[in-house]
Order: C-alpha cells, then sequence, then structure tokens
C-alpha cells in the first residue's frame, strides 16, 4: 500500500497544479461570454500541458503559450490569465527569461490587473517551490541509491571475504597435511630406512658370525627408537592448543548453565573439515545465546547429524519467544556465511526456538 507522503512527489503536484490552471481558465470562459474563441485557447494549453506531462519539451516551447495567449487577447479579455500556465512552466524549469514576453505583454492588459498580477505571482512562485522541492528530492534519491549501492556492494565484499576465508582454510588444510607428510618423510622415514638397512646387515654378520653383528644390531635398535621418537613428536604437534571440532561443542554445552543441554552425536565427526567446524560452533553459540536472552527454556536439544552429503546441525528449546523478537544481525552473518559453502541456515519459532545449519560436505580428494 502505497504511503500518503510517498504519492505527493513533485510530479504529481505539478500535474495537479496544471489541472487547477486549466479549471480556472474554465471558470473564467464560463464566466464570460462563452466565446469561441476561449475554446480554441483551452484546448490549444491543455494539449500543451498534455504534451509536457508525455513528453520533456525544451523551455523555449512556453514561448508558444505565450504567444497564443497574447494573439486571443483582443479577441477574449480573460486570455491574459492564460498567461499563468507558461509563467509556471517556465518557473518550473528553471528559466525564467523565457517568461519575459508574456510579462511585457501583460502589461498592456489594463482590466483585472490586480487579480491578474496575483495569479501571475502565484504561478511563478508555485512553479520556482515545486523545482526547488524536485532538486531537493532527486539529491535524495541520489543518496539514498548511493548508499543502496555502497550496501550492496559492502555484502558483495563480506561474501568473497566469507568465500576467501573458506578457501584459505581449505588451502591451510592441504598445506598441513603436505607438511605432515614431508616431516614423516624426512626425519621418521629415513631413520626407518636406515633401521631396515642395518637389521639387513646385522643379519648377513649374524649369519657369517662376525663381531660387528652385535654393534650392527645396537645401531638398528637406535634407529628404531629415533623413528619412535619423532613419530610422537609429529603427533604431538599435530594436536591444536585449542579445542575444534565435536570436542569444542562438547565443551560449550558444558559450560552452558542456564538450563541443561543435551547434545547427540550421529556420524563420524573425523569427516567434517575445520572451515565447517568454524560456522557450526557459532551457530551452537548464537543458539544458546537466543535461550538467554529471548526465552525462558528448561531444556535444550542438540543433535549433529553427520553423512556422506551433509552436515546437520539442530538446536531446539521449549521456551516462549518474547514479543517482538526478530532476526538479529547475528543470525544475518551465520546465514552468509552459510551460503558461501553452498549451506543454509534456518530457524523456526512455532513450538519454542529451533535453529537447523545445513552444510554441504566436502568430497573427498
Amino acid at each position: 500500500m502505497i504511503n500518503e507522503w510517498e504519492a505527493r512527489t513533485p510530479r504529481t503536484s505539478t500535474i495537479i497544479w496544471r489541472i487547477l490552471g486549466l479549471l480556472l481558465l474554465c471558470l473564467l470562459w464560463l464566466r464570460g461570454q462563452n466565446s469561441e474563441v476561449g475554446v480554441v485557447l483551452l484546448l490549444f494549453l491543455t494539449m500543451m500541458a498534455l504534451a509536457r506531462w508525455r513528453f520533456a519539451l525544451p523551455g523555449w516551447t512556453v514561448i508558444i503559450d505565450q504567444g497564443a495567449c497574447l494573439i486571443m487577447l483582443p479577441l477574449w479579455p480573460y486570455a491574459a490569465f492564460g498567461l499563468v500556465m507558461p509563467t509556471f512552466e517556465g518557473m518550473l524549469m528553471g528559466q525564467p527569461w523565457y517568461i519575459l514576453p508574456g510579462l511585457i505583454g501583460s502589461l498592456f492588459f489594463s482590466e483585472t490587473s490586480i487579480p491578474l498580477a496575483g495569479a501571475l505571482i502565484q504561478a511563478g512562485f508555485s512553479g520556482w517551490t515545486i523545482r526547488g522541492w524536485s532538486q531537493e528530492t532527486n539529491v535524495y534519491r541520489q543518496e539514498a541509491d548511493r548508499e543502496r549501492r555502497d550496501r550492496y556492494e559492502l555484502e558483495s565484499l563480506k561474501g568473497e571475504l566469507l568465500l576467501a576465508n573458506v578457501q584459505v582454510s581449505r588451502m591451510a588444510q592441504l598445506s598441513e597435511r603436505n607438511r605432515i607428510a614431508q616431516e614423516l618423510h624426512d626425519d621418521v622415514g629415513h631413520e626407518l630406512t636406515a633401521a631396515v638397512l642395518a637389521v639387513q646387515a646385522f643379519e648377513q654378520l649374524w649369519k657369517e658370525e662376525d663381531p660387528l653383528a652385535e654393534d650392527m644390531f645396537l645401531q638398528a635398535k637406535k634407529r628404531l627408537s629415533n623413528s619412535a621418537h619423532h613419530l610422537r613428536e609429529t603427533v604431538h604437534n599435530m594436536k591444536p592448543i585449542k579445542a575444534i571440532g565435536i570436542d569444542r561443542l562438547e565443551e560449550i554445552c558444558s559450560g552452558f548453565t542456564a538450563c541443561p543441554v543435551n547434545l547427540k552425536v550421529y556420524g563420524d565427526t573425523s569427516r567434517v573439515s575445520a572451515y565447517l567446524w568454524s560456522i557450526l560452533e557459532p551457530c551452537l553459540k548464537e543458539a544458546l545465546t537466543n535461550v538467554l536472552r529471548h526465552t525462558k527454556a528448561t531444556k535444550v536439544e542438540v543433535s549433529l547429524d553427520i553423512n556422506p552429503h551433509i552436515v546437520r546441525l539442530s538446536v531446539h528449546d521449549d521456551g516462549v519467544n518474547s514479543p517482538g523478537t526478530g532476526i538479529g544481525m547475528g543470525l544475518r552473518n551465520l546465514r552468509q556465511r552459510a551460503r558461501t559453502v553452498g549451506g543454509s541456515v534456518s530457524t523456526d519459532a512455532t513450538d519454542g526456538f529451533r535453529l537447523v545449519c545445513v552444510l554441504p560436505m566436502e568430497k573427498e580428494l
């Protein structure tokens, strides 16, 4: 439904003023002797008004209107009031010099000069006022369009940054795999190879009952010990300092003290990539934050389902939402982050509050 103030635009005001000006001339024609010349002038001014409404006529066309009024003036005295139309149009276009011929010609019209002067002044003031209003409206619309465009570019940039974050996470995961493989190859692999060679040499020397067999056995034992040490060190360095994945979700649920939280996990959590955990974790936090701020829940059910195609996180509480609770900035950000990886975040407040996050699983490389 169109707002009342939205319907009042400079364009509609211009149309209303033109209609009122033509009605004024019609009343003057009815008041007079009903001259045929008046009808011709009214029809001509009406056609010019319709042409200006439909097309953007140049400013000099108001001289044609004034010429028609001055020509009809000797035959119909009220034709001088027709000058209000070109006077209004000239001021509306911001070209007041085009109305000078009509004003000069009206000076020779002696009858009813005061009403005529008042009508001309009112027409010029109305045209200039509507012109200023139109300019301010255009400036406001340009600012609104620029702000809307900036907001769209900001949202696009935000989406690109989130997508870049996902790509960087995937590249970091591949880079870490490559680093671990290289470290195992350079340290553990070399030591194991040397140990195998030492065992083979020991076997040969032992068969020959060579006294160096014992030294070769000790060397192979040392190599195996070094391999085990490097392997333990590599595994220890792989473990993150801060809990991530399902451990982090369990930590968040156990740290929530407002009401009991029951976490159920279905599927293999080791198949979920790190960048997907970075979306699931804030989704769980957002849902629990909603419980604290907007509901009076007595329990929260958290379900994490993992299958070969998708991972689905569902958080449902039995509380009652506060009036006026809507979609906040946090939920909008989560939806945008989920869309960057091809997923979605939805909510349902019909029975308590439910937040569901569905993300596609990354295909095995």
